[in-house]
């Protein structure tokens, strides 16, 4: 049974077979982007919604995105296909794309010499069993989410504050953290969005609050199930705060000290916003 492996450069290979070159200004400089993707029922799902986010992640960033819409769902399904789930098996897919590689030391954009049109990409697949287990969060007194940073508006290869803010909340004996913006306004988590339900309706923190437009969060906003406000953070514990991503949806049961008290289904939220 093959849990993982990977694709770069016209071949399928063990993920601890793909060698980034030392100039690849994705390993260099964290410049690059990607997405997540679950696969449910041999199925990339959200694919659109999450390549379209990619692609928004590239023009924010000026990174000449050059993916082929049709060949990268074609590698998807090959992928799919080697790792043979059984209908009720999880799998997912990371799309990583870096702007390229450097001549030189230098950091300036320039400095990029040309590549193939799908050199820069990179696919790893994994499978996975989606995780609903509630968590406890702190919320991060060291790490501030700039929002006015291009960056928090992308996905991208970055994550040394969310490393920072969840080893914080790890010596603390939390499971994972919550950052604030630089106006203490609730963003995000370390690698997920947040749903609250408060007073019987469900509210998200508003994307000017710096946070990813998270695939899930706009899928819930379309289906008119949250609304995005500003919010402070300060909790009651009847609240039900949830953290999700593309692989998880999990119940926040305390915040700092507070322990929060009502129950919630995880699953069926998810699944809704799946279906």
């Amino acid at each position: 049974m093959i849990e993982t492996f990977g694709w770069y450069k016209d071949q399928w290979l063990d993920i601890n077979r793909i060698f980034i070159a030392a100039n690849n200004r994705g390993l260099k400089f964290a410049d690059g982007i990607f997405e997540t993707i679950l696969i449910k029922e041999n199925k990339p799902v959200l694919f659109d919604e999450h390549l379209k986010r990619l692609e928004k992640s590239g023009k924010i960033l000026n990174i000449n995105l050059k993916i082929n819409k049709l060949t990268l769902r074609q590698l998807i399904n090959d992928g799919i296909r080697r790792l043979s789930l059984k209908n009720d098996q999880f799998a997912s897919v990371r799309i990583n794309y870096s702007r390229g590689t450097n001549e030189g030391r230098s950091l300036t954009i320039d400095s990029t010499s040309e590549t193939k049109d799908l050199d820069n990409l990179w696919l790893e697949f994994y499978r996975i069993k989606p995780n609903f287990n509630p968590i406890s969060v702190f919320i991060s007194q060291k790490e501030k989410i700039n929002e006015f940073s291009l960056l928090s508006k992308c996905k991208t290869f970055a994550y040394n504050q969310a490393i920072q803010a969840l080893t914080e909340a790890n010596e603390k004996s939390f499971d994972d953290s919550i950052l604030l913006n630089t106006s203490g306004e609730l963003c995000c988590g370390s690698t997920f969005n947040l749903i609250i339900k408060r007073n019987n309706q469900w509210i998200t923190p508003r994307k000017e609050s710096g946070c990813l437009e998270g695939v899930m969060v706009s899928k819930a906003l379309k289906l008119n199930i949250v609304k995005e406000e500003l919010i402070r953070p300060v909790f009651q514990n009847d609240d039900i705060i949830v953290a999700i991503n593309s692989l998880s949806c999990k119940q926040i049961y305390q915040v700092n000290d507070l322990k929060l008290q009502t129950k919630f289904d995880p699953i069926y939220f998810w699944n809704l916003l799946y279906s």
